[in-house]
């Protein structure tokens, strides 16, 4: 019966424009006469519609290389299935929704029971508010199929003003690798297949007070003061740089923080930082500080390099680079270590084809060292295939180990 109510509540959100339209114009025909209505223009077949469906099909499979504490290899698919939908009410008014319907199988699955619940508290820990907008439709030994509405708001926008209410992406990042002004929407970035990134159920407001200034507001939804995370957010423009402010709260933390954006002689500059101050916790971890800092240079060949660096006052120096792949990242942790150094390299071929391969040190006890090469290929402006590698390494006895190695594969159909 629940799935029979998704179905429609899905069905009914897309066919309710054209169900509206079918009643204007019923009524209308009432009072017309038979006459009148031949003399009806018929619609313009070139008129834009007021609204859009797009989306996209992938599948990937993954093989992981395991080494310790016992050597093993296993197989895993996922084949991932996006729909975004747009309804343009009127000039002022916009309706999004869109659904994310994922059926994972494989080997990984097996040894892993009850997966699909797993998803959904991953979905609650990042979406926050709103459980029933995910549903486990199998959830069978070595087989999971789990759909989630991870975009659905309404958006107004008139003038200097833009307000959504709903399941959003609040984005105040501004780095490349590492946001930690990033306080509603916390993702990891080795999730690479998640190009959208999570969002939030909440309440976002901003003013526009010039071409690059605004004033915002954003609040996600809570049912317990100890979960509320609200906050305002402040941007400008000076001496050609892009600068932010915040301050608010994030689950017993007062939090301020701010970014900026700029270049030197060519080189984008960016930076971010935060510091949070736990109300509540008497302990030494009251204060947590999070900052990062990069350079970024595009040359005329198309090479593009990206380097920087985090300190993050809540992570470990100890770990090892395995934490990486079940680590689940909060605004006060985006990072399982202290201090890490990372530096991407890509560079298109001929237009069709790139290759790259980003790179992250954290210095320690075990020298944790994680490498994701990436190779892609376009076929057309709808099919494109990438190759993305994963290999965690640390450092035993004076040389490097790897004990862990991740191999993607990703064929993509957009439409």
């Amino acid at each position: 019966m629940g799935m029979l109510k998704y179905w429609l509540f899905l069905v009914g959100i897309i066919a309710l424009p054209t169900f509206s339209f079918s009643q204007d114009t019923t009524q209308l025909d009432r009072v017309i006469t038979k006459k009148q209505r031949s003399k009806k223009k018929k619609k313009d077949p070139n008129a834009p519609k007021n609204w859009a469906l797009n989306g996209y099909l992938k599948y990937l499979t993954s093989v992981y290389f395991i080494h310790q504490p016992q050597k093993a290899m296993l197989q895993d698919n996922l084949i991932h299935n996006r729909l975004n939908f747009r309804w343009y009410i009127n000039d002022a008014f916009t309706f999004k929704a869109d659904l994310r319907t994922r059926v994972f199988f494989g080997e990984y699955i097996k040894l892993q029971p009850n997966y699909g619940q797993t998803i959904v508290r991953g979905d609650s820990l990042k979406n926050g508010y709103y459980d029933y907008l995910s549903w486990v439709l199998l959830d069978q030994r070595g087989a999971v199929i789990h759909s989630t509405l991870d975009r659905l708001y309404f958006q107004y926008s008139k003038g200097n003003w833009d307000i959504r209410l709903g399941r959003q992406r609040i984005n105040w990042g501004i780095n490349t690798i590492w946001n930690p002004n990033d306080i509603f929407n916390t993702y990891s970035f080795t999730d690479f297949d998640y190009e959208e990134r999570p969002g939030s159920d909440a309440l976002r407001i901003q003013y526009f007070t010039g071409v690059a200034s605004s004033i915002e507001f954003a609040a996600k939804a809570f049912t317990r003061w100890e979960n509320a995370t609200a906050a305002f957010l402040w941007k400008t423009n000076k001496w050609e740089y892009d600068f932010q402010v915040l301050a608010g709260i994030v689950e017993e933390n007062l939090v301020v923080g701010g970014g900026w954006a700029g270049n030197i002689k060519g080189a984008g500059f960016k930076g971010e930082l935060s510091y949070f101050y736990n109300i509540n916790d008497t302990l030494s971890n009251r204060h947590s500080f999070t900052g990062t800092v990069s350079f970024d240079y595009l040359f005329s060949s198309k090479t593009y390099l990206v380097a920087g660096f985090m300190y993050n006052s809540n992570g470990a120096t100890n770990a090892n680079s395995n934490a990486l792949f079940a680590y689940r990242p909060s605004a006060r942790n985006l990072y399982p270590y202290r201090y890490s150094i990372f530096a991407t390299f890509s560079q298109p071929i001929k237009e069709i084809f790139s290759v790259g391969v980003t790179a992250v040190y954290s210095p320690g006890e075990s020298h944790a060292l994680f490498l994701t090469p990436n190779f892609a290929y376009t076929i057309n402006e709808k099919w494109d295939i990438s190759i993305v590698g994963q290999i965690s390494l640390n450092q035993s006895n004076g040389y490097y180990v790897s004990p862990v190695q991740v191999a993607f594969l990703r064929i993509k159909f957009s439409f």
